[in-house]
């Protein structure tokens, strides 16, 4: 065989592994984009939350169950609905908000986990996931009638905090090492990969401009091997009333509650009391 048609061979051969890794992680890539598998769901069940917490069931418009960890609000006070990371779970999201400082000015919490993830049926997509959200805020809504609602997302999280803060009423955004899409995800971590056979793509660069509260934040670390600080920086550069805050050599999980005395600082003075 001559060299030409060695490298014929080696073509043809390096485009057949391209096209089946192509096929599999097209059609499994919600395994990896929800990493639901990769947590210890017995561990996950028995991680304890602070006290004052409660463990609820929520029912979403598609008749899921979602396990949730609840804690009202002192009256008029506003409630951060928070949603997790991807190989996560929100009991870590539900103490850090029922924690100070947000305890100290009466802040309730609802953190919920998502359809497919431990504790919540169904199985996770970005429709089902936004379904999820809104059924939290429909939640809080109907329980706390009088309270303002503020969005939290973390990773994942900030992709379906994004997407309910541009359809629904909200006091405060605060998203911890956000990304602009998922499309921009996938081309930074796999360059190879044609984005448009992604099922979800969560454009929050989309959403982000359609969101109306009275503050955003946006946290990211300039060391995140997760989400790269530079997808972040694009989000938060896509609005002049955007406050972004840069943690010099953060992670992707160690920035988080970095800022929240800052945050909070910013919204109480904006919440308002009923009948005041």
């Amino acid at each position: 065989m001559n060299v030409k048609a060695k490298a014929i061979t080696v073509g043809k051969g390096f485009l057949i592994g391209y096209v089946i890794v192509f096929v599999l992680i097209t059609l499994f890539q919600r395994s990896f984009i929800y990493q639901s598998w990769s947590i210890d769901f017995a561990q996950a069940a028995r991680r304890p939350v602070q006290k004052g917490l409660a463990q609820i069931v929520l029912t979403t418009s598609d008749k899921e169950m979602i396990k949730a960890y609840w804690r009202p609000p002192v009256r008029g006070m506003p409630v951060i609905i928070s949603f997790h990371g991807n190989a996560a779970t929100p009991q870590y999201y539900a103490d850090r908000f029922a924690g100070k400082p947000w305890s100290d000015s009466g802040y309730g919490i609802l953190a919920v986990t998502y359809r497919g993830y431990p504790g919540s049926t169904g199985e996770p997509s970005e429709s089902g996931l936004l379904d999820d959200g809104r059924a939290a805020y429909d939640f809080v809504r109907k329980t706390t009638p009088d309270s303002q609602i503020v969005l939290h997302g973390h990773s994942l999280g900030s992709g379906v905090a994004v997407a309910i803060a541009a359809e629904r009423s909200v006091l405060a955004l605060i998203l911890d090492a956000p990304f602009s899409s998922l499309e921009d995800v996938v081309a930074d971590r796999f360059p190879m990969m044609p984005t448009f056979m992604l099922f979800d793509t969560y454009r929050s660069d989309e959403r982000i401009k359609d969101v109306k509260a009275e503050r955003i934040f946006v946290t990211h670390g300039t060391s995140d091997t997760v989400i790269p600080f530079g997808l972040g920086k694009t989000l938060a550069s896509l609005r002049t009333d955007i406050t972004f805050y840069v943690i010099p050599g953060g992670g992707h999980y160690d920035i988080m509650g970095r800022k929240d005395i800052e945050m909070e600082r910013a919204i109480t003075p904006l919440v308002r009391r009923p009948n005041a």
